[in-house]
């Protein structure tokens, strides 16, 4: 396992940046590790695999690859390690710069990474009781309805504008390059490259970005506010709860994935998020 010499923290709001230092002991029998276990794949006509003299080997091998791959071994650990010794909480993978490395010498990375951000619910019960339902006009400038009901969008919206929440670039930056894969990926599922599909929408790679972002900032704000106030009021989702939404979904092959953990604790999440609105909108209709 990965032995962390040193580490500086520096925080900056909810981001918090690692300076770790691996030993040059440590980074010498990594290397060399990885380094025999490249040696023994090798392949050289006229010799049997694992059987190619050293020397010949060593000119076949690629000390670029044989760094990556060293990164890939130790710095993952010595991360994991730092993060459990200093007792933070990262709620996305962290950004690996490497600062300083050679094979016979100590290995120096930075780590980038953000917590759940602090926030200020202020008096959100107060300003939601204040909120009114949209009325809906028809063709002759009458209200079809009345006064309708106030909506989950429009408490969200409101408490977006009340509540304090500052959320780092760092964290939207990553749901965004979330978002960008995803498109791409339903691009291809189409046969289409993705400057076809923005040219059939109208649409810039630029512009993407821009409204992607938009809507990550607003999504991460909406996802903090209901996760506080559903920990201020003690809202949780039962077993009972959680098999009750598994039994009612349809498909089968849905239903079997929620059984296992990660859907539960999917499932769990959702649910204590809807649990969370309507609390909001009894609150809202002043109940």
């Amino acid at each position: 396992m990965a032995e962390v010499k040193r580490s500086g923290i520096t925080r900056k709001g909810s981001e918090i940046t690692l300076t770790i230092t691996i030993p040059a002991e440590q980074v010498k029998e990594a290397f060399k590790r990885i380094k025999d276990a490249a040696l023994k794949e090798v392949k050289v006509s006229g010799f049997r695999p694992g059987k190619v003299p050293k020397e010949v080997a060593e000119k076949q091998l690629n000390e670029d690859t044989l760094a990556q791959n060293l990164f890939q071994e130790i710095v993952p650990l010595a991360y994991a390690q730092t993060v459990s010794k200093e007792g933070l909480k990262p709620i996305i993978p962290p950004q690996i710069t490497v600062k300083a490395f050679d094979k016979d010498k100590e290995l120096i990375f930075e780590a980038k990474t953000v917590e759940r951000p602090p926030i200020n619910l202020g008096n959100y019960q107060a300003t939601l009781k204040g909120l009114k339902g949209k009325i809906i006009y028809g063709p002759e400038g009458k209200p079809i309805k009345g006064e309708e009901d106030i909506t989950a969008a429009q408490v969200l919206e409101k408490l977006r504008k009340t509540v304090k929440v500052d959320i780092p670039d760092i964290l939207i930056d990553y749901e965004v390059q979330r978002m960008l894969s995803s498109l791409v990926d339903q691009v291809r599922s189409l046969d289409l490259t993705v400057d076809q599909y923005l040219s059939s929408q109208g649409k810039t790679a630029e512009g993407v970005k821009k409204e992607y972002h938009e809507i990550a900032e607003r999504n991460l704000k909406d996802e903090f506010i209901l996760i506080e106030i559903a920990d201020a009021k003690g809202i949780k989702v039962s077993e009972k709860d959680i098999e009750k939404a598994i039994e009612a979904t349809p498909d089968e092959n849905i239903k079997s994935n929620l059984r296992e953990q990660r859907g539960k604790i999917y499932l769990e999440d959702i649910l204590r998020k809807r649990k969370t609105i309507e609390h909001l909108l009894e609150l809202s209709k002043g109940k």
